[in-house]
This record gives structure tokens, sequence and C-alpha cells, in this order.
């Protein structure tokens, strides 16, 4: 069976499924949606690939998003717009692609509340079965939609070409609409393949011009608006990226996290808050492979600023000694439970602690290889002052007092550090 006759008979028996009930679950750590049909569906899909193309990988969003495109592999989102599909707003598909030898030969886009099948081979790019082209136009009267991270700076940029722009909630839904000549752009900012690629195999089939690059992943109807776009909205290379990673037994950087997120978002700064398990289930090995994931696909690098606060600073030091890594820059806020010490609690949040306890290795290796290090601490409780001076002297960091740190709520929740959005700003 050819592999686009194959992915047209699966996304079509997906399509069956998605009109079940649903109900719906948080993911991530970026208000992210995701269903149980979400899951039914590309276990279902997979579950076909693998008895028809064994030896192939797979890339997915839910159940292998670990994976790096490869030679020969299948690029799964069960459903791209998750969050419209949630709010039963009809912009919402199921997209495929197939890579061969290296190369994507076969990919669908099926719109199914909307009764729009898209599909593309190396015979072209085709709309419920009519072959499809993108459709050219002055540039001021382009129509356009930019997904992904930090897109508001790009808009305004924009507006000197065309103020027509979209956003549809889907990657594949703009994607889709560029192929089949309804808009005459769509950028995706993120590196997400299962959320790119389909889309723009299928452009490039129906005659677009694309550029495939980090964090620019775009299609147009003409290279010369594809170059426009480019450089108003691309990523520029080599520019600092934030992590902000939780103290896995609670919910303390809630406010302070999102304060980091907006201040810098609005500069056009990736700012990650990568989602661990917490209480009981908050183990080292979780937090590595959610960490190692990041690094597979280049965003947690030697260029980033990294801020862990309290549990999250044991885990994060255990992981740079373990994969000899070192980012830009490291910021602990409140870091006293690397030691041990005698507590009269008796939860959940001890045995957590029981896994963060540092060897005196780790807190060498911190001291001698990490750069760039910060300890922020306060006055919000007295017995924590000699951990976090043992803290700065074992790892050689620059401590910072925040001297007026009164507002702390009943649930010891930080609702903003001013000191700390000031460090990184610096460090940009």
């Amino acid at each position: 069976m050819k592999e686009i006759d194959f992915l047209k008979e699966v996304v079509s028996n997906a399509n069956e499924i998605s009109k079940k009930e649903f109900n719906v679950n948080t993911k991530g750590g970026e208000n992210d949606l995701v269903t149980n049909l979400d899951l039914e569906i590309e276990k279902f899909i997979i579950e076909k690939i693998k008895k028809e193309y064994p030896n192939y990988d797979i890339v997915s969003e839910e159940f292998n998003n670990n994976n790096q495109i490869s030679n020969n592999c299948f690029i799964i989102d069960p459903i791209d717009g998750t969050i419209n599909f949630a709010n039963n707003l009809p912009l919402w598909g199921i997209q495929i692609a197939c890579v061969k030898d290296g190369k994507t030969v076969a990919s669908i886009i099926s719109l199914p509340h909307i009764n729009e099948f898209y599909y593309a081979d190396e015979t072209g790019a085709y709309l419920n079965d009519k072959k499809i082209k993108v459709n050219e136009v002055p540039i001021k009267n382009t129509l356009y939609s930019i997904d992904g991270n930090n897109n508001l700076p790009c808009m305004q940029r924009m507006r000197k070409y065309s103020s027509n722009r979209r956003n549809f909630g889907g990657v594949c839904v703009s994607m889709a609409f560029v192929a089949s000549g309804r808009i005459h752009g769509a950028v995706f900012r993120s590196d997400k393949p299962w959320d790119y690629e389909p889309g723009l195999f299928i452009c490039k089939m129906a005659g677009a011009s694309i550029c495939n690059k980090n964090g620019f992943h775009a299609a147009a109807m003409n290279k010369e608006f594809l170059d426009i776009l480019e450089m108003e909205t691309a990523k520029k290379e080599n520019i600092s990226n934030i992590f902000v990673l939780h103290s896995l037994n609670g919910d303390t950087l809630e406010m302070w996290g999102k304060d980091i997120k907006t201040i810098f978002g609005e500069k056009e700064i990736d700012v990650y808050m990568p989602e661990f398990p917490i209480r009981k289930e908050s183990s080292y090995e979780k937090f590595k492979e959610t960490l190692e994931f990041y690094i597979k696909n280049g965003q947690l690098n030697s260029n980033s600023i990294v801020v862990a606060h309290s549990i999250g600073n044991a885990y994060f030091i255990r992981f740079c000694k373990e994969l000899n890594f070192i980012p830009k820059a490291y910021i602990a806020v409140a870091p006293g439970a690397v030691y041990e010490y005698p507590t009269t609690r008796n939860d959940y949040i001890v045995e957590v602690k029981k896994q963060a306890y540092l060897k005196q290795e780790a807190l060498d290796y911190a001291k001698n290889n990490l750069k760039n290090k910060y300890c922020l601490y306060s006055d919000e409780d007295d017995k924590n002052i000699e951990k976090f001076t043992r803290f700065i002297y074992d790892t050689k960091s620059k401590g910072i007092y925040l001297k007026y740190y009164n507002h702390f709520d009943g649930y010891h929740r930080i609702y903003k550090i001013p000191e700390l959005n000031e460090i990184i700003n610096n460090l940009l």
C-alpha cells in the first residue's frame, strides 16, 4: 500500500473516533489541555502504523514526544487545536506526515467539523480530492497567521506590510488555509514537529515557498512574502531563553513564574515552565526525563538562564553533574531543601525532600563548574538563614537578600520578585 493511501485510510477511521464524547484534562506548565480522545486517536494511529510499517519510528505529541525525526518515521498530532476542540470550536484537525528515506513523502490534515480533508504526495496537494494551489495577492492585501511563542511583537512589526492577520488556534488550520489559497502566509514560532511538518509538506506541494528552521516554520504564497515573514517574525539566533523550575511539592512559583513569563515574553524571550509531577510523585528520574527532552530539542542549552525554586534546585544541580550540563546562568530561589535538617513536619513534603538532599560532590560540581550563580532568600523563616548562607558558600553563589519580603500569603506563595527580574534582565 502506498504511504498516502495508508494515511488516508487511517485518518478517515480516526475521524470517527473524534466524534465520541470526551473529557478534558490539563497538561504541561503552559495552560495546555488534553482530552481522552487525543490519547485514543494517537494510540489507534500508532497501532495501525506498527502493523503496516513495523520498522518505522514514531514521533507524536502524547506518547513519543521525546523522539526525533528520523530517516523513516511517522509524525502524528492526534488533535491539533485541542483547546478549540475542547470548546466545540470547529477549527482543529488530525494530522500526520510520513518521512521516508529522509524526505517527507505523504501528509494529511483532516478538519472533520468543516468536512475538509487535505492531503499531499508527490503528485501535488488536494482538498477533498480536488487539486489545490496557493493564491498570490499584492503584499498589502495579504492575510496571514502567526502561531507559537511571543507573537504579539511580530504582529506589530508586520503591520507596515499588512495588518490583516488571523489566529485560528491550530497550526494545521493555518497551513491548510495557505495551501488552499484562503490566506497567504502562516508562521509557527515553536519547534514541535507534529504541529508544523504535515502542513508544511501540503503547502509545499500546493506551490508555497516554505522555510523550516529552528523557531521559524513558515509557508507563504511566494518567496517575497516568505522573506518578509522571516525578517519580521523569525527568532533571532543565539538569544538566551529562561527556564523556571518549580519546587516539585506545590505551586509556590505560580505567581512569580508567570510574572517572569509576562515580562520577558513581551521582549520576545522564550520562557519555559516545565511541568513536573508534584508531591509524592516528584521523582528525580521524571525531572531528568523532562529536562532531557528540552535538551534534545535544543531549547535547554548553554545559553539558557535557569531559575529553580526549593527542591527544584537539588534536582537541577544533580542533573547538571550527571549530564555535565552548564547553563549560561543559574539562579537559586530559597534552595534550603538541598540539605537535611530536622523537621517537625510529617506529610508528603518530607518524603519528597528526602530525595533532594545533595551529596557533597554535587555541590562541588556546582561550585566549580556552574557560572553566573545567584541565591535569592528572605527572612520568611529565620531558621532557614543558615541553610541559605551555607548554600551560598558551598556553591560560591552571589547572595541576594530580599529585605522586604513580608508579603508571602498563607500558602507560601510569592507574588513577584522584582530583584529576580532585574538579575535576569542584566544577564540577557
